[in-house]
């Protein structure tokens, strides 16, 4: 009787430590993925200040992530654009 115990308690451990190794991996690429979308947008809005609006050539600049565009402003009007995706 009292090994069937055991083993029943041994058996809820593995489970729990299955569930929460299982948990820690989902976690980790999870966290992996919000890491890499984070970069690439400042890998684009680099692009979009440096290469594309280079500082020599407009007064300033604006990146819209969600449209994924960049905007090159010269004397407070829009003079270029160009789609980043």
């Amino acid at each position: 009787m009292k090994e069937m115990e055991v083993k029943r308690k041994m058996n809820g451990w593995k489970i729990t430590a299955i569930i929460f190794i299982i948990l820690f991996v989902l976690e980790t690429l999870a966290g992996l993925w919000i890491v890499s979308k984070g970069l690439d947008v400042v890998k684009k809005e680099d692009a979009c200040s440096q290469v594309i609006c280079g500082p020599d050539t407009y007064d300033a600049y604006w990146y819209d992530r969600a449209g994924e565009i960049c905007y090159c402003y010269h004397d407070h009007e829009l003079m270029y654009q160009e789609y980043l995706g």
